[in-house]
């Protein structure tokens, strides 16, 4: 499952400090994604930092997913592949989430298959 990746616009920036940090990021760049189990709206939420400034999050269909890959130890990298300071908040910065590449395969796909039996 080395190909598996989320590729998405990052949640919520409108109410954080993107903005703040937007003209000395470039595409390439990577995030930090922090979990916050204690978020009132969503326990499974993931913050997106860069060096430190809250950015905003991984939305909220994907945060289940990454936050189980992210529990059981799961090494994932967030690579911001555009980024339009013109453009509406909400559209200004795409990243997409990937396994390092020393990630084994099999735990990946064995995480996942858990995950969709666990939903059903």
């Amino acid at each position: 499952m080395s190909d598996w990746s989320k590729k998405f616009y990052i949640a919520g920036v409108q109410h954080h400090q993107l903005n703040q940090v937007i003209n000395e990021l470039e595409e390439g760049d990577e995030l930090t994604l922090v979990v916050e189990p204690d978020n009132k709206y969503d326990p499974n939420a993931i913050r997106i930092e860069a060096d430190g400034t809250m950015c905003g999050y991984v939305p909220k269909k994907f945060s289940s997913e990454v936050a189980g890959l992210l529990e059981i130890g799961r090494d994932l990298e967030c690579i911001i592949t555009k980024l339009d300071p013109n453009a509406k908040p909400w559209e200004q910065c795409e990243v997409e989430l990937r396994p390092y590449a020393d990630t084994e395969e099999a735990d990946l796909e064995e995480l996942l298959e858990s995950e969709e039996e666990e939903e059903v």
